[in-house]
């Protein structure tokens, strides 16, 4: 069955994006998972909450399995410990209907999300800055 324009267009995105962009689209995912669960639990929908909470599950098992420890070393470990611990927090939402341990799991991985973002911004203003250099094209500054 042909996509439609939308979803060729995720699809195309997914398709195209560097390592760090995947893992801000995994975060955004996540949360966007978490706050459909959240809406779910509040309007009594527990299969609906169950399915976007188990979404959420899977999105953060998928963020540490892709973790590598070896070039990570430490942060690696901690990040580990952190997804462990957000996946523990997402059972007991679903288990419960909690919308708390949802809310507070949705906090750790917006602003997780928020620093691979800057991460992500960096790596394309890097690469955008070699690629003037490369080009012979200095970038300008203005000296004030």
């Amino acid at each position: 069955m042909p996509l439609n324009p939308y979803q060729q267009y995720r699809a195309t995105k997914v398709e195209t994006a560097g390592s760090v962009d995947l893992v801000v689209m995994l975060y955004q995912g996540a949360v966007r998972f978490i706050r459909k669960g959240i809406d779910a639990i509040e309007r009594n929908d527990p299969k609906a909450a169950h399915d976007s909470l188990v979404r959420a599950q899977d999105i953060v098992v998928e963020l540490l399995g892709s973790l590598n420890h070896e070039q990570g070393g430490q942060i690696a470990g901690q990040l580990s410990s952190v997804y462990d611990y957000c996946f523990r927090r997402l059972v007991t939402a679903n288990i419960k209907k909690d919308p708390a341990p949802a809310r507070e799991v949705a906090g750790i991985l917006r602003d997780l999300g928020t620093a691979w973002q800057q991460i992500a911004a960096q790596q394309r203003q890097a690469q955008g800055a070699g690629q003037a250099v490369a080009a012979g094209r200095m970038p300008v500054s203005r000296a004030v």
